[in-house]
Formats: structure tokens, sequence, C-alpha cells
């Protein structure tokens, strides 16, 4: 196997369970921040003090701006003679892999008093073929500003990795060993890999959401104790805290929603179309019909940072940026989407800082605005303040700061480990008779609407 373990610099202590990531770029944001950014994301809590995790260089937010530094600066200059074959793999190679884990872990078992718990969070990097890295970020860089969409299905970066990637890394001894269980996908587009999920399903996958409709994924394919949902990247930039205290008196719009009235999920985009039809007119609700781009940035961020509440429904999917958007400028987030979940949300509670609405509750008339005024003021501004300490979570960087999410992904992780070596070990022992273990298709979705909408 062809890995590479992350800098000691960065890993202080050996005694830890070990994650694989497998970081070819479903989407190639995705694949930037968690090939790049992942050394700095695993700090221990002491680092947390600290405000910059590298105090001599100023983080940059920006993904274009971080990809041009790094193609620049950092990426090796591979040989284009370098040999991107897989050897073939036999069971001996697998047998010597478990073997050498298993004397590793004994001696940690015996040494660490709380192992499996161990933090750090321990993580190889694959040094895959640069066709599916280098390469891949380099393509990206070339065509973003030619290309529509590069994650659909048939765009190149699609073409590119979907077949051969995974034949790479499925052919690797520490795959076959786990069946996929200790490695990391991130898959965070709806189209994402999508015709070949069924082969990774085993795999973590860092995702955006969980549709449980299944018009995103099968039954059985993604799950919360398996996978970790990820957020956004915020399309408006951070109102830090002089912005928050500047914008307080101009906050003078009760509701606020900028953005496509009509989506095409059948659900969400009936739901979504209610509301709008609902609210526009009302006095002091903004509604506005909108598109991307910088004119649609700079008119969401104005009407965000001039609104106490930002109006966050389902649409395509039960997530989307605006929930973030919302966040980073200081406007509470009302949340409808019945499906919805959130990231990090075995460490943040978002009860402290957003509004949940039930799709029933939402197509009520009149419903939502009589419920936001019934907010009082005390409550309102409590929910500020912890939107001022929560935005941090949600600020991707480069180089990566404390607490925020690529640091938050890891601790997340390290929640896992356990039953990631629950079901590696007993997927090793089981015979054909075994009885089958109940996994997330067993269980009913997270819904919190009673009635259908007509």
């Amino acid at each position: 196997m062809r890995a590479k373990q992350m800098p000691s610099s960065i890993l202080t202590r050996s005694k830890s369970p070990v994650i694989l990531l497998f970081a070819v770029a479903m989407l190639a944001l995705s694949f930037f921040f968690f090939f790049l950014f992942s050394p700095s994301s695993t700090t221990t809590s002491a680092a947390v003090t600290v405000p910059y995790r590298h105090p001599s260089v100023r983080p940059e937010t920006s993904f274009v701006a971080s990809l041009e530094h790094f193609l620049a600066h950092k990426a090796p200059k591979i040989p284009a003679s370098s040999d991107d074959t897989v050897g073939s793999v036999i069971d001996h190679d697998v047998r010597r892999l478990d073997e050498r884990k298993f004397v590793k872990e004994m001696e940690w078992l015996r040494g660490d008093p709380y192992y499996p718990m161990s933090m750090p969070v321990r993580v190889y990097v694959y040094e895959m073929p640069s066709k599916f890295t280098y390469d891949l970020l380099r393509l990206f860089r070339n065509t973003y500003r030619e290309t529509s969409n590069l994650t659909s299905n048939g765009s190149p970066v699609h073409r590119l990795i979907e077949q051969e990637a995974l034949k790479w890394v499925t052919d690797q001894p520490a795959w076959k060993r786990s069946e996929g269980r200790d490695h990391i996908f991130p898959i965070h587009h709806p189209w994402s890999f999508k015709s070949v999920r069924r082969y990774v399903k085993n795999a973590i996958w860092l995702l955006p959401d969980m549709d449980s409709t299944g018009n995103w994924y099968k039954p059985g394919q993604v799950s919360l104790e398996k996978d970790l949902i990820l957020p956004y990247v915020p399309n408006v930039d951070l109102c830090d805290a002089k912005c928050l205290l500047e914008s307080e008196s101009k906050r003078t719009t009760l509701l606020f929603f900028r953005g496509r009235l009509k989506r095409n999920a059948v659900r969400g985009g009936k739901i979504r179309s209610k509301i709008g039809a609902e609210l526009t007119g009302a006095k002091d609700v903004v509604i506005e019909e909108g598109t991307a781009g910088e004119g649609g940035k700079a008119a969401a961020q104005k009407g965000m940072r001039r609104s106490i509440f930002c109006l966050s429904p389902a649409g395509d999917t039960p997530s989307s940026a605006r929930l973030f958007d919302a966040i980073v400028s200081g406007c509470i987030p009302v949340i409808i989407s019945d499906e919805l979940e959130l990231p990090f949300e075995g460490i943040l509670d978002y009860r402290k800082m957003a509004v949940f609405i039930s799709s029933t509750d939402a197509v009520q008339p009149g419903w939502i605005l009589r419920y936001l005024k019934s907010i009082s003021s005390t409550q309102i501004r409590e929910m500020r303040r912890n939107l001022a300490e929560y935005s941090r979570h949600f600020v991707y960087s480069n180089p990566a700061q404390p607490l925020g999410p690529e640091d938050l992904v890891w601790r997340m992780m390290a929640g896992k480990l356990v039953n990631i070596k629950l079901h590696t070990r007993r997927s090793q022992r089981v015979v054909k008779e075994s009885r089958s273990v109940c996994t997330c298709d067993c269980r009913r979705s997270n819904s919190t609407h009673s009635n259908p909408i007509n």
C-alpha cells in the first residue's frame, strides 16, 4: 500500500486509531481542503486557546486563492513517466497488513489507559496517481471559468475519476482488509460519485446532508452512525464582531429570504413555493427571487445583515449554503426542512442559535410570522450572541484554525473509531450463517411532518 502518514509535528501521539483518507475529488472543493488542511485539524484541545494555528500566516478563506497558491508553491512536480498502476494484491498482502495492525493495537491497548479513545486521530493519505490528485486540481483551476457545472455527471471531473479511481483504491490491501470501513470519501455534492456509490457504501462519507427520501441517496448508503455531515462554504463574507455591533441598529427587517422560490424536488419545492406565496408582501418581510454571481452575493449579504431572521427552507435538497450564509451574517436561521441533518451536531446545539419549524406548521396561513413575533427580545439577543460564537465553526480557511470546520471534522471522526473497529473485526470473522446486523435502512427517517403537502 502506498500511503503517506501525516507529519509527526502534527500527530503528537502515536497511540491512536487509524483512518485512511481516500481523497480523490468527488467534488474538487472537498478534495482540496481534506487533502491540504487535515494536518492542522488534528490539533489537541490545548491549541484552542491560541487565535491562529499559524500566527504568522493570515488564514485564506477563498477556495480559488488557496488552490492557486497550493498548485504554485506546494504541489510537487511529478514526472510524466511516473508509475500510476497498482500491483496485484494477494491475500498474503492483506494478512501481513492485518498482522502488523494487530501487533500495534495490542501495544496501544497495554500502554494507553484511554485506548481506543485516544486523540488526536491518526490519519493516512493515499499517495494516489497524479491524474487523481494534482492533475485533477489543475484541471479544475484551468476550467472552472469555462465549465458551468464541474460537479455534474459527465463533467471532466467525473469522467476522470469515477471508474479508474474506484478501482485504484479498492485494489489496495488496506481497503480489502476492512472492506473500506476505515476509509473516508468526500462526497459533498448530491451527484458526487453517484454511479459507483454502491461499491463504497461501507466507507465513511463526508456529506452535505442525508436526504432519506431516496432522491439523492439509496436506502442503506448513508447513516449518522457511519457518515459525517459537513457545512457548505458560505457564499457571503463573515460578519465579525465589529460588523455585528455596527449592524445591530440596522436590523429592521423581521424576516429575509433571497433565492429561487421554485425548486424541482416534489416535497421541498412545493413547501418553498407555498411559503413564498404566503410571505410575499407581508409587513417587515423581504422575499426576493435571487440569482448567483457577485450581484446576488452582494444583495444577499446586505439583506441578511439588515434582518433579524433569515428563512432557510428545503429546496432540491434538505440543506443549502443559505443556512450557513445566515449564520456567518449574524441572522437567526429559520429552518423549515423536515429531512435536514446538521454538521457537528454531536458538538454544537443548534437550538441555541436557530429556529426550527415543521413544514406542516409553516404552510399554515400566518403561522410563521405569529411564531417569530412571539419570540422575546431577550431570546433574540441570546441567539445572536450564540451566532457570533458559532460562526467560527463554519468558516473554512487555509491554514485551518482551531475550532474551525476542519478541526471539528476530526473531533467528530474520533467518536466513530470504536464502531469502525467493531464492524471491521466482525466482518473478518463472520461465517455465512451469521446473522445480519441492522443498519440505518432498518430505522425510521428523521421526519417532523405529519401530513402530506397537497
